[in-house]
């Protein structure tokens, strides 16, 4: 399935129609995440927050979301780095600020805006996160977001990307077909009244397949990476150093 099917359905990834996507599910996203991945999800972005060297103090949390990544960079990282958050979805930065507010640490700066074209200059980062955005791109634009990462990343500076992922143990997959079509729907319905807006996120996982997907593109950017796995492959965690 990777590299196929709705990685090339024309549209699908199209920015306006991901932004919509995205700024409806605003509201219940993280809570639809955690719930959708029996829990995993906070473990998978704690695990993706401390690959970031403790002494960076310039890190970019990029496709942000409302902030979930960040709550696990906080404190791995201390209230003296600056933390700058990116999105593209209003809603979701509306979300982001809120939790913001609730954090009250002046280092942290939600920035509506786009991954493909970052308003920062070159080698301004010490490190990158971001967590379950890269399905929603396609070939291009993933080739595009890697050299994005590679120009706004100092020499020596890391990347830590994580995503959802189709199983790589082929008993799982029946399993994994029933909770795509069955409960990931149904949690959309219980939180959001629309379970389509779900269904299509799952929808671009399994299109996506995992993070090796992504890794020509990072290695064509100049990145050196690390691919790693947690539970049978059900979310991948690329990490990468210029």
């Amino acid at each position: 399935m990777r590299n196929g099917g709705i990685m090339n359905e024309p549209g699908v990834h199209d920015p306006e129609n991901v932004r919509s996507l995205f700024d409806e599910m605003a509201k219940t996203y993280g809570y639809v995440h955690l719930f959708s991945s029996l829990g995993f999800a906070y473990f998978w972005r704690k695990a993706c927050a401390r690959q970031i060297p403790r002494e960076s103090l310039q890190v970019l949390d990029v496709m942000s979301g409302s902030g979930e990544c960040v709550t696990h960079l906080i404190p791995w990282l201390g209230a003296a780095t600056k933390i700058q958050m990116v999105d593209f979805s209003a809603s979701m930065c509306a979300a982001a600020q809120r939790n913001l507010n609730r954090w009250k640490n002046p280092n942290v700066e939600v920035l509506n805006g786009d991954a493909l074209s970052l308003p920062f200059r070159d080698d301004g980062f010490d490190a990158v996160t971001s967590t379950f955005g890269l399905k929603t791109l396609s070939m291009d634009q993933l080739a595009q977001f890697a050299r994005e990462l590679y120009r706004v990343v100092r020499p020596g500076g890391v990347v830590s990307l994580l995503e959802f992922s189709i199983p790589d143990r082929p008993y799982l997959i029946p399993f994994f077909r029933f909770y795509v079509k069955h409960y990931v729907p149904f949690l959309g319905r219980i939180f959001l009244g629309n379970p389509d807006n779900y269904r299509m996120l799952w929808k671009y996982t399994v299109g996506f397949g995992d993070c090796s997907t992504a890794m020509p593109a990072f290695r064509a950017a100049g990145f050196k990476l690390e691919l790693r796995r947690y539970f049978f492959g059900s979310a991948t965690h690329l990490v990468g150093w210029k």
